[in-house]
């Protein structure tokens, strides 16, 4: 740390308090609510521009639990990285302030100023009447007590002296009133100008970089000389004050309290009592307003601050010596770097290396800040290290910077340094009698005795800059590295002084050892977790636990975790117990044993030696956690290789039933190989928890861990598997990368793209730019007229259409006259995938195209094409990229749209059939089902009217003549069927009835209620198939429908099962439908010779005009034909097309 004695001229001292917010629950995020802080106090002026500062450095770590020397950074440091506006273009008048005196409007609105000043005053008056009172009477009485009582005098005179040195402080009380007298002379800090600095422009910056170019002169914080001439003088109080006791002392002693006999004297005596306890009272307000007004400016701690008593405004060319010159620089470049004024620190470096001073011999940087040696056990100079300071305040430019230069991000230094100004000798004595504020730690805590040397990441670590942290761990800064002292306490490594679980986070992840033992038998034979729980810091004993950190056990653990495999053999040697659970028998607190350190810490020599000595692999910890949970957790892959040849359980449950696939799931980077690993050796990765039906392609992506998703997936994950919420593991993120990756790497495409081949150029880029978007896309790159489409591929094409979110058409002039795009029209619109359409040549839409698409869908991207050509048949474009981007955006959001829509729907679907087995297995699937009827379509529909009417056995007759009635009969058989062939026939205006089965309503009523109906419906319609000709509810109401004379048509229900290659050839075709047994073969037939001749005459008739036409309802009036799929592979309530 560094005093206000040492500290530069050009030091800049910070404008706001940066606040320190503790992390809530389990490294929650921060957020940052300085950001739109601006500048209101008179004292401040204003900078047009800062450098960008680190995010991180907006906030500090959580106030100490325990007493540490280490003090928090400075808060205001991390300002100086805003941006900052000029302070006269802000709202708000700023009162002026009177030039030599505060009038009482400011001293009344003070919490110290007017303490101090009545006080001081009231102090003043009592020692100015004591010093007036020696002076004309008390000297003219000593002369005459001394004739009257000589033998007593000098006792008498001890007394007067003692009370008269107390009087004497007059000029010290005047002098301590006066800084809240409100003089401005006599004013702590300096006031700065509010205006703007000009910008250095000269040819000496031209090198700079755009930020530090515009970054001007920041406000400053600087005691006025008179004030600190007045902490010299409150110190010389305090010390002449701690003198005074002494004497005191022997006037008490040797009985000269009583030795004068007069009154005036005794209240001479007592004046001056009461004026040095006074005394105190004016320092302990004087204390408090100096303390108020420097942390409202913003500097919190002493080094937060200067003064004027020595500057550094030193010019390099006056020190030509390269001694001097290396103290010189290193002296500016560490203030420069306090203050983060990345222009001087450029500056002061790019003189360096002009000088020469990289050479070997002076070896600038590397060589200069070297890690210093501790001497003589205590003792230990600092480097000041600007890679420190700028770790410290988290400055992440500022170590960019000094990482261009050259400096070691490593190296170890002194940081807290024992320094001597006249504000730190000041509250060096004032905060004996002045508290500090609740929570505040004093940062000039250090010893002479005690040297303590640190890397930047225990200073980055310490401050809680967690940006800084991870800036410095990506470039290599081991985390593991332990601090040299000359306090054995003090050697710990940067994870014991993590207070956040997020920074802790950041630590572990790079390699920091959970079960380190910094000084084992001595000050530090303790692990990070219990230093979390002696701190009572929860949140990062939590973080700890989940990456296995357990309490300090024995020697045997230790040499375990550290692999040293000599210290095990020789613990085994000793007839140590192999699997041994705490020192001299005990039970440790989490039940590991040596074993369990060694997986824990990945030391695979040491796991070989225990498992060769016999230790249990499937021993479990306090958990239920073996030894493989815990290597598999923290991908500790040759470690489960061992183990697993030494047969360990792949499928044993902790105790939260977590197998060890599924603890590799929950980690951030198990690799493929692990997964591979454990289910070679019979792991079950369809392994469902018992408590949510979660498997580990589940835990992985609800976690949202990208590498063991894929991982598990690649290694026969189920990507379809619901669990008891009835989830997939596609349902358990909104993270759209993580849905990307999963998707393509199982195959399955949210898009497929449907064009002709002469424009593959365009569809390549719309499937490029899509998938940079994270939207999965299905592209053919097989030409059809090559391969004569074959089934293989139609089969592909129909897959690719069924299982898609959304068709996308490219729209070219081309596209309506090939037959394959438009049956991947035809099949797309029967299947329920929903269409969208991009057009790049503003083709015109015709009736074969606008039974698919409408005009208000079609989305332009002519305005980005620039110049087409074309080229043996294929036609590519040149583009607009800023007006492609902008066309793009508009058809993302329609994509995302359709596919955040199926995938609702789909997790709606499976939630609502979960939820359905389970009251079908509560009740023990008895009664009937409704699910998958008409009535999800309908809702009541208008069979409620007959079933569920006040005379349930009497449907109004006015509705059944309404329009043209119709009864299905379907037994409960085919609901999807169902439902659409009821859904057309409302559509097409036939009201359409049926029953069902209705709770509390036993089958007698329903048989009757539905009897009813048949008599008030003209029409009678029944399904027929293999399913309902089984059924005696059909076959009843069928026989009734005939008795009663009920027109009768029966819908043949064909169930064959096409594939894929068949649906896609005929998609676009009429379907003709003959029994095999000849029933109603001539009526099949009059209908096929039929479309036969229709279509001979066509051709006629096209051969003769030389034109091609056709009708259209030839060729779209079918395409229900497909209608018949089962539910599971068609969803008709999205058969419909959005923009």
């Amino acid at each position: 740390m560094v005093g206000d004695s040492v500290a530069a001229s050009s030091e800049v001292v910070g404008l706001t308090s940066q606040r320190r917010r503790p992390f809530i629950g389990h490294g929650a995020p921060r957020e940052d609510f300085d950001s739109q802080r601006t500048l209101r106090s008179p004292l401040l002026a204003s900078a047009s521009h800062a450098t960008a500062r680190s995010r991180a450095s907006s906030s500090a770590s959580q106030p100490h639990i325990n007493s540490s020397a280490r003090s928090p950074p400075s808060p205001f440091w991390g300002l100086r990285y805003r941006q900052y506006t000029n302070i006269r273009e802000l709202r708000g008048k700023i009162a002026r302030v009177p030039r030599f005196w505060l009038w009482p409007r400011f001293l009344n609105n003070s919490f110290f100023a007017r303490r101090l000043m009545l006080s001081g005053l009231l102090l003043s008056i009592v020692l100015a009447w004591g010093v007036t009172v020696y002076n004309i009477k008390i000297t003219v009485w000593l002369v005459e007590f001394k004739a009257r009582k000589p033998e007593a005098y000098d006792q008498c005179r001890m007394v007067v002296v003692f009370s008269g040195l107390i009087y004497h402080m007059l000029p010290i009380a005047v002098l301590l009133l006066l800084p809240g007298s409100g003089l401005r002379t006599f004013e702590p800090f300096k006031r700065d100008e509010l205006e703007l600095k000009p910008v250095r422009t000269d040819d000496s910056d031209a090198d700079l970089e755009e930020g530090e170019q515009r970054s001007a002169s920041v406000p400053k914080i600087k005691r006025r000389l008179v004030f600190q001439l007045c902490e010299l003088l409150a110190v010389m109080a305090l010390v002449y004050d701690a003198g005074l006791v002494i004497y005191f002392l022997r006037v008490l002693f040797t009985g000269a309290v009583y030795a004068c006999d007069s009154y005036e004297m005794h209240l001479f005596t007592l004046g001056g009592a009461v004026g040095y306890f006074g005394l105190f009272v004016v320092l302990y307000y004087f204390a408090r307003y100096r303390e108020h007004i420097k942390m409202q400016l913003g500097a919190f701690t002493e080094g937060d601050q200067t003064g004027d008593v020595r500057h550094h405004g030193i010019n390099f060319s006056q020190d030509p010596k390269s001694d001097k010159m290396i103290a010189v620089i290193r002296t500016r470049l560490y203030y420069a770097t306090r203050r983060g004024d990345l222009q001087e620190m450029r500056q002061i470096l790019d003189f360096a290396t002009e000088r020469g001073l990289a050479n070997s011999e002076c070896g600038f940087p590397r060589k200069v800040y070297a890690a210093p040696r501790i001497r003589f056990k205590f003792f230990a100079k600092s480097r000041r290290n600007p890679v420190h300071v700028a770790a410290y305040h988290g400055n992440v430019p500022a170590l960019e910077l000094l990482e261009e230069y050259g400096f070691d991000m490593t190296t170890l230094d002194k940081y807290n340094r024992v320094h001597f100004s006249t504000g730190s000798l000041f509250w060096y004595f004032a905060r004996i009698f002045v508290k500090r504020p609740s929570n505040s730690v004093e940062d000039a805590d250090v010893s002479l005795f005690t040297a303590t040397l640190i890397t930047p990441l225990h200073c980055a670590v310490s401050t809680g800059q967690i940006d800084t942290v991870r800036w410095l761990l990506e470039r290599g800064a081991p985390p593991g590295t332990l601090a040299r002292s000359s306090c054995r306490s003090n050697r710990v490594p940067p994870l014991f002084l993590a207070e956040h679980a997020e920074i802790a986070r950041e630590l572990l992840v790079r390699g920091a050892d959970p079960l380190v033992i910094p000084d084992p038998g001595f000050m530090n034979t303790m692990t990070p977790l219990q230093l979390a729980y002696v701190r009572g810091n929860y949140a990062v004993a939590q973080e700890l636990e989940e990456w296995g950190g357990d309490v300090a056990l024995t020697p045997f653990h230790l040499a375990a975790a550290r692999n040293d495999v000599l210290a095990v053999r020789k613990y085994l040697s000793r007839k140590t117990d192999v699997d041994c659970l705490g020192e001299m028998g005990y039970v440790g607190l989490n039940r590991r044993t040596p074993l369990h350190w060694a997986a824990i810490s990945g030391s695979i020599e040491a796991v070989d030696t225990l498992l060769r000595a016999g230790a249990d692999p499937n021993f479990q910890d306090a958990r239920g956690r073996s030894p493989l949970h815990w290597a598999a957790k923290l991908n500790k892959l040759e470690v489960v290789r061992s183990l697993l040849a030494a047969k360990a359980d792949p499928n044993l449950e902790d105790g939260e039933f977590m197998t060890p696939l599924m603890c590799a799931a929950s980690a951030l980077d198990a690799s493929a190989e692990l997964f591979s690993e454990l289910t070679a050796a019979g792991g079950d990765i369809r392994y469902q928890l018992p408590t949510t039906g979660d498997t580990a392609l589940h835990l992985a992506v609800r976690r949202e861990n990208e590498a063991p998703a894929l991982a598990a997936l690649a290694s026969g994950g189920d990507l379809m598997r619901m669990n008891h919420e009835g989830l997939r593991p596609l349902d358990c993120t909104s993270s759209t990368r993580l849905l990307f990756e999963l998707k393509r790497a199982a195959g399955q495409r949210d898009v497929m793209i449907s064009y002709t081949h002469s424009h593959l150029e365009f569809a390549r880029k719309l499937r490029q730019t899509l998938e940079e978007a994270n939207v999965t896309t299905w592209l053919d790159l097989m030409d059809p007229s090559g391969i004569g489409g074959g089934a293989v591929w139609r089969e592909e094409i129909a897959r690719g259409i069924t299982n898609a979110s959304v068709v996308l058409c490219i729209l070219t002039e081309d596209y309506a006259s090939s037959e394959w795009c438009l049956k991947e029209l035809a099949l797309a619109k029967q299947v329920g995938t929903p269409i969208l359409a991009v057009s790049t040549e503003g083709a015109v839409v015709d009736e074969n195209l606008q039974v698919y698409l409408y005009t208000r869908q079609i989305i332009p991207f002519e305005p980005a094409i620039m110049d087409i050509r074309h080229d043996e048949g294929r036609t590519e474009y040149e583009y607009d990229e800023s007006r492609y981007r902008s066309q793009f955006h508009l058809l993302l959001d329609g994509v995302r749209d359709e596919v955040e829509k199926r995938r609702y729907f789909s997790k709606q679907k499976n939630v609502a059939s979960s939820r359905n087995l389970d009251v079908d297995d509560m009740n023990g699937r008895t009664g009937s089902s409704t699910r998958g009827t008409m009535l999800q379509t309908l809702g009541i529909a208008r069979l409620s009217q007959v079933l569920e009417m006040n005379s349930p056995t009497r449907p109004s007759t006015s509705i059944l003549q309404e329009r043209w009635v119709v009864f299905l009969s379907h037994g409960d058989k085919h609901p999807a069927f169902v439902e659409q062939l009821a859904s057309k026939l409302e559509d097409a205006g036939v009201a359409c009835y049926s029953d069902r089965s209705i709770s509390g309503q036993d089958f007698s009523t329903r048989i009757r209620v539905a009897q009813e109906t048949i008599v008030r419906c003209p029409c009678f319609i029944v399904l027929i198939s293999r399913q309902t000709m089984s059924s005696e509810l059909v076959r009843d109401q069928l026989a009734f429908a005939e008795d009663k004379g009920r027109f009768i048509f029966p819908v043949i229900l064909n169930d064959l099962e096409l594939g894929l290659d068949k649906r896609y050839s005929l998609v676009r075709n009429q379907l003709f439908h003959f029994m095999a047994n000849g029933m109603n073969f001539k009526a099949s037939f009059t209908r096929l010779v039929g479309a036969l001749s229709d279509q001979c005459n066509s051709e006629e008739h096209e051969e003769s005009s030389g034109a091609v036409t056709g009708s259209e309802d030839d060729q779209t009036r079918n395409l229900d034909s497909l209608e018949g799929l089962e539910d599971n592979q068609l969803d008709f309530s999205s058969t419909r097309i959005r923009m």
